[in-house]
């Protein structure tokens, strides 16, 4: 259909720009069904999808542009590290479920879901390409050189006996793509097309490598009659052993993936981790944890709201001058930080200063000495592991895009964080910078009520191991929640602004009742 670039945006999140071919915006049947399948596209919720976040539906060039997911696709993986098995095998089944289930919630059909169409990214499978290819229906299922639209090993009967493409003809993809996760081949044989649909048509598919604890429900989703075969949201009720909203597994699949996957970017052993039945009732069972309001193990989190029960360890309303942050802030500077004479703290962002960050003075809590002091020595800056920072944030004045916010685990070289931002469309999102690269780990998402009025910033970063969970609210409305299973190490608390490097730009912000909390340390 076109050409993927890869991109970045002013505020430095990574994209991939897919520019349609020439050729085909000639059609105007085309162009009305690429418009309302990009429309479409864009209303789909963003669970173990890689998200359309806008589309060029106009003009002569039309595109799409969506989440950028690292990772190898689901194809590559296979052929390099061997077919994936146990608990790996699960949550890809599981995650893939739950994109179909947002898919068609949303009124598309993906249309050619496949093995390359699935990115494993470090917090579990993502479906991409959902919905777009539908366009090259107007032109009779055939493009302009005769190739079939769709890829014929993971295509539905119906569709290669030219009926209407539905639903099911994405659960008859699924069960292809599952099986061929298991197997490092399709269910379908055949060298040649005609080969191919034959065998589609009228065979068995080949399940002989698929989990026994699978394998029924893939056969069930390769059924000939696509009334016969189970809907996108009974696979995933199946496979979690309840009935499971797409939100709820989504968080249970990251979790599972990073604890039993991560060896797929290194290598996939074939053989390990098998007992799969063990491993879904694991699933449904954290399923059932997170429907009761988040995984036990993990002490700082409510059931909604931000934790409101932890003990104040810093509190600053910036009232007076003296309190330790950096700067005065001057209102006839065209950029400037600091205190401001109504009671707040300023960040302002513009050209040749676009990024500001502001660390939280805390003196006072330093190491606790194991050993006789020495009294030269500097006082080590340290936090609990586990800590909850809040601000409150106001947008003064914004011209272009910019993003502002608060961050946590800050090294001593202030350059390998985790930043919780809020951008000047309402939008938050949560990055982690490591060596100053930065890298999205929770996409932006629509803040309800912004932008227009002030927000109440309440980022947790939380430490197990390892991992450290990171939870956004903003306005007491949880918007996002990831692990992150190689964790940043402890460190510093503050505040950031960023405006985009298009020399246009500004932002002026002012931030108020800053706290730092945490759980009382014996």
């Amino acid at each position: 259909m076109g050409t993927v670039h890869l991109a970045e945006d002013p505020a430095g999140q990574r994209v991939a720009v897919k520019v349609i071919n020439p050729e085909l915006t000639q059609h105007e049947q085309f162009r009305m069904r690429f418009r309302r399948e990009a429309d479409a596209a864009q209303r789909v919720r963003r669970f173990c999808t890689a998200a359309v976040i806008e589309a060029a539906l106009d003009g002569d060039q039309l595109y799409v542009v969506t989440e950028y997911v690292p990772g190898p696709n689901l194809e590559e993986a296979v052929r390099q590290s061997g077919p994936l098995r146990g608990s790996s095998l699960d949550a890809l089944a599981v995650s893939v479920a739950t994109a179909l289930t947002a898919i068609h919630g949303a009124g598309v059909v993906h249309r050619d879901l496949k093995p390359s169409n699935v990115l494993l990214s470090p917090v579990g499978p993502r479906v991409i390409d959902f919905g777009i290819a539908r366009a090259l229906d107007t032109l009779g299922g055939v493009t302009g050189t005769g190739e079939l639209v769709g890829t014929p090993r993971y295509m539905a009967p119906e569709v290669l006996r030219g009926e209407p493409v539905s639903p099911a003809c994405d659960v008859f993809s699924w069960g292809c793509l599952v099986a061929y996760a298991a197997s490092g081949r399709a269910p379908f044989g055949g060298d040649t097309l005609p080969a191919i649909v034959y065998q589609v048509l009228n065979t068995e598919p080949a399940l002989d490598a698929v989990e026994p604890g699978l394998r029924e429900l893939v056969g069930a989703a390769l059924r000939k009659d696509p009334a016969a075969r189970p809907t996108a949201q009974q696979l995933l009720d199946h496979l979690v052993g309840r009935s499971a909203a797409p939100e709820q597994a989504a968080q249970t699949v990251q979790v599972t993936w990073q604890q039993a996957a991560t060896a797929l970017y290194t290598s996939v052993r074939p053989g390990a981790a098998k007992g799969r039945g063990k491993l879904v009732a694991g699933i449904a069972a954290a399923t059932a944890l997170v429907v009761a309001g988040g995984l036990t193990a993990w002490a700082l989190l409510g059931p909604d709201g931000p934790p409101d029960d932890l003990s104040v360890l810093y509190r600053e309303d910036f009232t007076q001058t003296t309190g330790g942050w950096n700067g005065t802030y001057d209102p006839g500077q065209s950029s400037s930080y600091g205190y401001r004479t109504d009671g707040t703290y300023g960040l302002d962002v513009e050209e040749y200063n676009e990024e500001r960050w502001a660390k939280a003075p805390i003196p006072f809590l330093i190491a606790k000495p194991t050993t006789t002091p020495d009294p030269s020595a500097t006082p080590t800056p340290m936090l609990p592991s586990s800590v909850v920072v809040a601000v409150t944030s106001q947008v003064k004045r914004s011209t272009g895009t910019g993003e502002y916010g608060v961050y946590c685990h800050n090294s001593d070289e202030d350059d390998t964080y985790y930043e919780f931002g809020l951008d000047t469309k309402g939008q938050a999102r949560i990055r982690r910078i490591v060596d100053g690269a930065g890298g999205t780990l929770a996409q932006p998402v629509q803040v309800d009520g912004l932008p227009g009025k002030p927000a109440r910033i309440v980022a947790s970063c939380e430490q197990r191991g390892t991992t450290v969970r990171l939870t956004l609210w903003v306005n007491d409305q949880r918007v996002h929640q990831v692990d992150d299973p190689h964790g940043i190490g402890n460190g510093h608390v503050g505040l950031f602004a960023r405006t985009a490097k298009d020399g246009t730009s500004l932002l002026k912000t002012t931030f108020d009742d800053f706290e730092l909390r945490a759980q009382k340390e014996p």
